[in-house]
């Protein structure tokens, strides 16, 4: 095994695969996509940030994470539209909130990624919280937080958490 591939942070870890991104680049990465969720941030500039060229960035986040920079950016505003659809929000207002350009590119790709529209997933979610009398989850606002907790609803998803930060 290369030397290279293991990460020599803490003993005991997990090797990670060659060419992939650090802990601090993949930190840095994830924190200045989360951050700037709303606005237009372009991958070059995250490379730039993680002294990487862009081509190079976007094959080592894959490495790491399973998905391109753009993909897991779009999976972490759905997260964040479903901690919202929880919420009296609208959902014109949730689509803005989370940096999508209108409602119908919001509803489009929340319906590829989670199977139905945010509407259905809503009332869903609300159907069975009514009938199963289960207690309202526990949203964090807060994207930097590391950890968002969701409760799916019955038959689309199990509760989970979802990580975001190693």
């Amino acid at each position: 095994m290369n030397p290279q591939s293991l990460n020599s942070d803490t003993p005991g870890t997990l090797a990670r695969p060659l060419g992939a991104l650090t802990g601090w680049q993949e930190r840095r990465a994830k924190e200045l996509m989360m951050r700037d969720m709303g606005c237009c941030l372009r991958i070059s500039e995250v490379a730039e940030q993680c002294n990487l060229s862009r081509s190079h960035f976007s094959r080592a986040f894959k490495k790491i994470t399973g998905h391109s920079p753009q993909g897991w950016l779009m999976r972490m505003k759905i997260e964040k539209a479903k901690s919202l659809l929880v919420t009296a929000m609208a959902i014109t207002e949730i689509a803005y909130e989370c940096g999508f350009g209108d409602h119908s590119h919001f509803t489009r790709t929340f319906t590829r990624l989670e199977g139905v529209t945010p509407r259905a997933w809503r009332c869903a979610f609300h159907h069975a919280t009514r009938s199963n009398a289960a207690p309202m989850p526990v949203i964090e606002r807060d994207l930097s937080s590391r950890i968002i907790l969701n409760h799916a609803p019955h038959g689309l998803r199990q509760a989970r958490a979802v990580e975001l930060h190693p």
